[in-house]
C-alpha cells in the first residue's frame, strides 16, 4: 500500500515557496484565527445569555444524551451519535452555551479546512485564496441556512468535511486513516454518513487499488454507528415522510442557477439567500471559477488522483441535490426515500455539501489563476486582485445580510418561569406527562413567533408523550414515531378540541400529567378547564398544569394495583411488576423481563409484563453499545498504531503527506 497520496506532485510539494496574493504571508495557525471571528459573526446575538430556538435549532438549559442512540426514538434521530457528545458537554456547561462553543468552533474547523484544501491543492497559494474558499465554505447560503435551522448536523458535516475529502477520494492509499475519515463524518449521523459513503465509493470506483474489499470495508464499517439505531427505530415502528415532503427548492431561472451557489433548502422562507438574480449570478460565477480551477488541477493530476475523484464526487452530488426538484425523476426518488434503506436521503438538498467543498476551493483557485493572468499587463494586476473578492461578494450579496444572527434566528430566548415551576411539580410526583398543543412544530411565542420543534418534551424530561407528526398529510394524522401512545392521543385531541371529556381515558393511558403551553391554537384546549377527569394544579399566563384524577399508578397490576416503576437509565427499568402489570411508558419490540421473558406491546402503546423479574430492559441497546464500543475502540487503535503518521497529517507544513 503505497505511503504517499498522489497529492505530492512535482508542481506541488511542501518545498514549494508560497506566492502569497496580495504581498504578505500569513502565519499558518491564521485561518483558525479567522475562522473563529466568521463563527463569532454569524452566531452574533445568539451568544448573549438564553436559549437558541428556530425550527430544528432546540436548546433547552439541560439536554440529555438523546435515547435514540440506544434506539429508543421514540422518531428517527438525525443527531445520532452526535448529540452523545452534546449531552456530555451540556452535563457540565448546560445546554446554550455548550451549543454556541460548539457552532462557533465548528464553523472555525470548516473554515480552516476549507483554506487547507487550497494550500493541497496549490501549496503556492496565499492567504487571500485560502480565505476565498473558507469564507465560500462557511458563511455561504448553504452553511448559513443550516446553522439558521438547527440543522447541527450538518454544522458538523461543515466542520468536518474539508479534512475527510482527500482522504476518502482515495480511500485505498492507507486504511487507517480512511476508517478515522469515514467514522468523523458517521458520527453527525445520517446526512454526514451518506456522504461519506457517496464520496467514498467514487473514490473507491477511480483507484486502481487491488484491496477494493477491505477498503471498502475501512469505509462502510464505520456507518454501522448510525445505521444500526437507524435500522432499530424503523423495526419497531417508526416511519419517515418521503423526499416529496423535502424537495429542494429550485423554482425558475433563478433557483436552479442559484442551486451551485448554496441555494436549494426545502424551506424557501428559510432559505439564506434563496432565488433572484443575486443568487442566480453566484451560481455561474462559482460554476465559471470552479471551471477554470479544475481545468487547472485537474490536467496536472488526472481524474485517477483525489481532486479527480472529488469533481466526480462534487458533480454527482449536484445532480441528486436536484433530483427531488425534476419532474419525473422526483418520483422515482421518493420511491427510493420511502424504501427503508433510502430513508436517509429523503432531504436531497443535503447533498450540496459534497458540491460546495469542491467548489469553494476549486472556484477559489479559479478565481486566483485569473488574477495571476492579470500580472504583467499594465493595469491589470488590480482587476486581477479583485477577482476573488468579486467570488466572494457575489456569492455572498444576498448572504451576508444575514450574518449576525441570521436574520434573527439565533436571538437568545429565555423559557417562561412557569415552564420551570411546572417541571419542578412534576419532578416531586413523577410520571408520564402529556404536552399540549399536540403539533411538532407550533410557533412559540416567547421566540418572536418562530416557528420550532416543540421545546416541552426535552425541557422537561422524562416520559413525554409528543407529537410527531410534521403535519405534511391535509387528510389525517401520520405520526413519525415509535410509541403507539400517541395513535391513541390523535383521537383524543380531536375529541377534546370536539368539545368531549378526556381525563378518564388519559388515565387509562396511563397519564398523570397534562401541559397545555399557551402556544399555537392553545385555546383550542380550552375543553380541559371543564373535564371533572382532570385537577387544575397550575395556572399561569402562559402554561396551564394538570392532574390527571385517575392516575392509577406508574404501573398498573393485573389486580388494578400499583406497581413501582424506576428508570435508572433509558435502556433500563426497575418493576415489582408481575406477570399482567402495564408500565406506564411507551411500548417497542425488543424489551426483555429478566432473562428470557419478552414484553408486549399493548393495543394502546404501552408495554405489558409476560413474567417474572425486577429488571425489564431493552435487547436492542446492548448491542448498539457494544458496536459504539468496538467502532470507537477500532478508531483508538487507529490512532496508536499509526501515530506518528496521524500527527504529521495533521501538522502544519504536513499538506503534501495526505497518508
Amino acid at each position: 500500500m503505497p505511503e504517499v497520496s498522489d497529492i505530492a506532485t512535482p508542481d506541488s510539494g511542501a518545498a514549494a515557496a508560497p506566492r502569497p496574493l496580495g504581498g504578505f504571508a500569513a502565519p499558518a495557525w491564521w485561518p483558525w484565527g479567522v475562522g473563529v471571528l466568521v463563527g463569532l459573526l454569524v452566531v452574533g446575538p445568539g451568544l448573549g445569555g438564553g436559549s437558541l430556538l428556530s425550527l430544528d435549532l432546540l436548546v433547552t438549559p439541560e439536554m440529555a444524551v438523546p435515547p435514540g442512540v440506544y434506539g429508543l426514538g421514540p422518531a428517527l434521530s438525525q443527531r445520532v451519535p452526535l448529540f452523545v457528545l452534546v449531552g456530555w458537554l451540556a452535563a457540565v456547561v448546560g445546554g446554550p452555551v455548550a451549543v454556541k462553543v460548539l457552532l462557533v468552533g465548528w464553523v472555525a474547523a470548516g473554515f480552516a479546512g476549507a483554506a487547507r484544501l487550497v494550500r493541497v491543492l496549490e501549496p503556492r497559494a496565499g492567504a487571500l485564496a485560502q480565505a476565498t474558499a473558507g469564507v465560500l465554505w462557511t458563511a455561504g447560503p448553504f452553511a448559513l441556512t443550516r446553522i439558521g435551522v438547527g440543522h447541527i448536523n450538518l454544522v458538523w458535516v461543515v466542520a468536518v468535511l474539508p479534512w475527510a475529502l482527500p482522504r476518502l477520494c482515495r480511500p485505498g492509499d492507507h486504511l487507517p486513516s480512511t476508517f478515522l475519515a469515514s467514522l468523523a463524518l458517521a458520527i453527525g449521523g445520517p446526512a454526514g454518513g451518506t456522504l461519506g459513503v457517496l464520496v467514498a465509493l467514487v473514490g473507491l470506483g477511480l483507484e486502481r487499488s487491488g484491496a477494493k474489499v477491505r477498503t471498502a470495508l475501512s469505509a462502510l464499517a464505520p456507518q454501522v454507528v448510525w445505521v444500526l439505531p437507524t435500522a432499530v427505530l424503523l423495526w419497531a415502528g417508526a416511519g419517515v415522510s418521503g423526499a416529496s415532503s423535502f424537495p429542494t427548492a429550485a423554482d425558475g431561472v433563478g433557483g436552479w442557477l442559484g442551486l451551485p451557489a448554496g441555494g436549494g433548502f426545502w424551506r424557501p422562507d428559510l432559505q439564506v439567500g434563496s432565488g433572484g438574480v443575486a443568487a442566480a449570478t453566484a451560481g455561474v460565477l462559482v460554476v465559471a471559477a470552479s471551471a477554470v480551477g479544475l481545468a487547472e488541477v485537474v490536467a496536472r493530476r488526472g481524474w485517477r488522483s483525489w481532486p479527480g475523484a472529488a469533481t466526480v464526487s462534487a458533480v454527482l452530488a449536484l445532480l441528486l441535490a436536484a433530483a427531488s426538484a425534476v419532474p419525473g425523476i422526483a418520483s422515482a426518488y421518493d420511491a427510493l426515500s420511502l424504501l427503508p434503506i433510502g430513508a436517509p436521503l429523503r432531504e436531497s438538498d443535503r447533498f450540496l455539501a459534497v458540491w460546495l467543498v469542491w467548489a469553494a476551493p476549486m472556484a477559489s483557485l479559479g478565481a486566483r489563476r485569473l488574477a495571476l493572468r492579470s500580472r504583467g499587463r499594465r493595469g491589470a494586476s488590480r482587476v486581477g486582485l479583485a477577482a476573488p473578492a468579486l467570488l466572494v461578494l457575489a456569492v455572498l450579496g444576498a448572504s451576508v445580510p444575514s450574518w449576525w444572527g441570521i436574520e434573527g434566528r439565533l436571538s437568545p430566548v429565555r423559557y417562561p418561569r412557569s415552564w420551570s415551576l411546572a417541571r419542578d411539580r412534576i419532578a416531586d410526583e413523577p410520571g408520564t406527562v402529556l404536552a399540549l398543543p399536540w403539533s411538532e412544530y407550533p410557533t412559540i411565542s416567547f421566540a418572536d413567533g418562530r416557528q420550532a420543534f416543540n421545546p416541552l418534551p426535552q425541557f422537561l424530561g422524562g416520559d413525554v408523550i409528543s407529537s410527531y407528526d410534521p403535519g405534511f398529510d391535509p387528510d389525517g394524522h401520520h405520526q413519525e414515531q415509535v410509541d403507539r401512545r400517541a395513535l391513541v392521543v390523535d383521537g383524543l385531541v380531536d375529541d377534546l378540541r370536539s368539545g368531549e371529556a378526556i381525563g378518564d381515558r388519559l388515565a387509562d393511558l396511563g397519564v398523570r400529567w397534562v401541559v397545555l403551553a399557551h402556544e399555537e391554537f392553545w385555546a383550542t384546549y380550552q375543553g380541559l378547564a371543564d373535564d371533572v377527569g382532570l385537577r387544575l394544579e397550575l395556572a399561569y399566563e402562559d402554561l396551564e398544569l394538570y392532574e390527571v384524577i385517575g392516575w392509577a399508578g406508574p404501573a398498573v397490576g393485573p389486580d388494578g394495583g400499583a406497581r413501582t416503576l424506576e428508570r435508572p437509565i433509558p435502556p433500563v427499568v426497575l418493576t415489582d411488576g408481575e406477570a399482567g402489570t402495564v408500565l406506564g411508558m411507551g411500548g417497542a419490540p425488543g424489551w426483555v423481563q429478566g432473562w428470557g421473558s419478552p414484553a408486549r406491546v399493548t393495543g394502546d402503546g404501552r408495554l405489558e409484563l409476560t413474567g417474572d423479574g425486577r429488571v425489564v430492559w431493552f435487547w436492542p441497546a446492548a448491542l448498539l453499545v457494544a458496536v459504539d464500543v468496538a467502532v470507537f475502540g477500532a478508531a483508538i487503535g487507529c490512532l496508536r498504531s499509526r501515530r506518528r503518521r496521524f500527527v504529521r497529517f495533521l501538522a502544519p507544513g504536513s499538506d503534501a503527506r495526505l497518508a
